[in-house]
């Protein structure tokens, strides 16, 4: 694998965690307790005792553990009931030196139960002390930094029994990203404003709303809408009120026009929570800030009140960052986010740097959505290392996947890497990640270059990474303007630009569209739709070249119907052979020169060419 590619910058995020962070965290265990919500299984029915993890670094000389838990979700303590944790092992880290595994059994509890704990130590200095020397901590995300009392270390999972990660309408699903500001405002009052990258162009809800029946025909059935909550920024990821949306996007008012046009359509709606930070003019910051005493402070972490305090990524003082662990904040976060679901119909979120809260809040926060509404559908924007991602099995239905979006952009829009180190890649990612949480797949979105802009303008390449996104089985979001061949000039880390390069206004000019292009993507959804495989477990490789630029791989078993995702990134003609035995082939989607060779099963893709190939029972 070329880490020299993939570890760029063109396919991060704000929040993701960078290598040399990781290389940190794992040393830091030297001196650390720690509990990275190491469980298993992952994902634990009522079926399951569950064996909880903890790691002592060797500069601690801890003797004694033991994990304190409820059932009955108040907050564990040491008057709660308790297992005995065991000393049961020692692992050598070329990083973190010696490590001491402690290990406790909690019996299986039913489905639906909510099980949260906390994990205490005792040292050689006070082996007999009512307080224990150490709470473990958890050390995911950016943590490590905060092995105190300023960090994470309350714990929980949930028992379930569906063995499904997330509602099935969400797997079923074709997710269109819109970035409300830059897509369209309301029939009546025109278009848009483009008045510069950072300033507001006057995009709303009711201009969606006018744009359900042009994503209908595409084929989409979910909407993601970028923050619409009331802020000083165009982009309001800086919330102000989490309760409302901003009267320059129409107001609450215009949010049950469009949910109510969405649902007469078939269609859901998604909102962008944000539940890491808010703007330092948030009512609540503003009191805390004022006042230490005030019933708001302990939303936050003030390092020195009133004006040093715990930021998005500790750089960005604008963007005060929530105490997750503190009920005021929680009760703030989880009551908006219901009154979202239950009053305006809002069928689940797309949650912000979901590596800010911990697991113990992410627990809560989906428990307190299912209730209000078993349907509604969470998926995080979670930027860490694959070990992290996977631990998010029910504590959220999905996560952005990451890690996919990287090696599509890097094998289809810049040909750095090969489709055999593609393959070798899916094939290992895809069997580690499989006791994980759902994936939601995507090629860019509002905080990278677009693909078509990596690609240099090149819609073939474009066509090849949506097909291979299209026929994995992550759910597919299309970032709006993509299908239409959207793209932008320069690129967002280029000197005097930024990311107003990859929210460009939507285009609504038809004679300024790709026609052939939309077609496509038209194409691509309904394959997706009508092939019930695609959203199956089931992949296997059928074809690799010894060049590695011929590919093939077969979602499906053979005999009961399978759809056959076939690649030529080469430059001279290649056949692959699809299926034995099968009559009544269907190329489903095609690019370039593609054609079923007559009175065979072989598939002919001429250069840069990819086809979808249904095949029958």
């Amino acid at each position: 694998m070329r880490r020299d590619v993939l570890g760029q910058t063109w396919a991060t995020a704000p929040g993701d965690l960078p290598f040399a962070d990781v290389v940190d965290r794992t040393r830091a265990r030297r001196t650390q307790f720690r509990h990275d919500n190491a469980i298993s299984p992952l994902g634990p029915t009522s079926r399951d005792d569950v064996t909880v993890t903890a790691e002592t670094g060797e500069d601690l000389p801890v003797i004694r553990a033991r994990l304190f838990l409820t059932l009955d979700g108040t907050e564990p303590s040491l008057d709660s009931p308790a297992i005995e944790m065991e000393s049961t092992s020692v692992r050598w880290d070329i990083l973190s030196g010696y490590l001491t595994r402690w290990k406790a059994t909690i019996p299986r509890q039913p489905a639906g139960a909510v099980v949260r704990y906390r994990i205490a130590a005792w040292t050689r200095s006070h082996p007999d002390g009512d307080e224990p020397d150490l709470w473990a901590h958890d050390g995911q995300g950016f943590w490590f930094r905060f092995q105190d009392q300023t960090g994470i270390s309350r714990f929980a999972y949930q028992v379930e029994d569906a063995g499904q990660t997330g509602p099935e309408w969400a797997r079923d699903g074709v997710i269109y990203h819109v970035f409300v500001d830059r897509f369209r405002r309301d029939g009546e009052r025109g278009t848009l404003l483009d008045t510069g990258p950072s300033s507001l162009h006057g995009g709303d809800l009711d201009g969606v709303t006018s744009s359900l029946p042009y994503l209908q025909d595409l084929g989409v059935n979910a909407v993601w809408l970028s923050p619409v909550h009331p802020a000083e920024t165009y982009h309001r990821y800086d919330g102000m009120d989490f309760f409302s949306v901003d009267e320059r996007l129409g107001g609450n008012a215009a949010m049950r026009r469009l949910t109510a046009a969405a649902d007469r359509d078939g269609m859901r709606v998604l909102m962008d929570f944000v539940p890491s930070h808010v703007s330092r003019r948030h009512p609540a910051f503003v009191a805390a800030q004022a006042d230490a005493t005030a019933p708001t402070a302990s939303w936050f972490t003030f390092y020195d009140h009133p004006n040093r305090y715990r930021c998005f990524l500790d750089l960005a003082p604008h963007l005060p960052s929530l105490n997750t662990e503190d009920d005021g904040a929680r009760r703030y976060l989880m009551d908006s986010a219901v009154q979202w679901l239950l009053e305006y119909g809002v069928s689940g979120f797309r949650l912000d740097h979901a590596i800010a809260p911990g697991m113990d809040f992410w627990v809560a926060f989906r428990h307190a959505l299912r209730q209000a509404r078993p349907d509604a559908f969470t998926v995080g924007e979670a930027t860490d290392t694959p070990d992290s991602l996977r631990r998010y099995r029910q504590r959220l239905d999905a996560i952005l996947d990451f890690p996919l979006a990287r090696w599509l952009r890097s094998t289809f829009a810049l040909g750095a890497t090969s489709l055999a180190e593609f393959d070798g890649f899916l094939r290992s990612y895809e069997r580690f990640m499989e006791p994980g949480p759902g994936r939601a797949s995507f090629l860019d979105n509002h905080d990278m270059d677009r693909f078509l802009f990596l690609a240099n303008g090149n819609t073939r390449r474009l066509r090849m990474a949506a097909s291979c996104q299209f026929a994995l089985q992550p759910t597919p979001i299309i970032y709006y303007g993509t299908e239409i061949g959207l793209s932008q000039e320069h690129s967002k880390t280029e000197e005097g630009f930024g990311d107003g390069e990859v929210r460009r206004d939507m285009i609504w000019d038809q004679a300024e569209w790709d026609g052939e292009l939309l077609d496509f993507f038209r194409t691509l959804i309904h394959a997706r739709k009508s092939q019930s495989v695609l959203r199956g477990d089931i992949r296997e490789t059928i074809h690799l070249s010894e060049s590695g630029t011929a590919y093939a791989f077969r979602r499906g078993k053979p005999g009961d119907g399978a759809v056959v995702a076939a690649f030529n990134a080469g430059d001279e003609r290649t056949a692959i052979e699809v299926a034995k035995d099968a009559d009544g082939r269907d190329i489903l989607v095609s690019v370039g020169d593609v054609e079923m060779s007559r009175g065979t099963d072989r598939l002919l893709l001429g250069p840069m060419s990819a086809a979808l190939v249904g095949v029958p029972a």
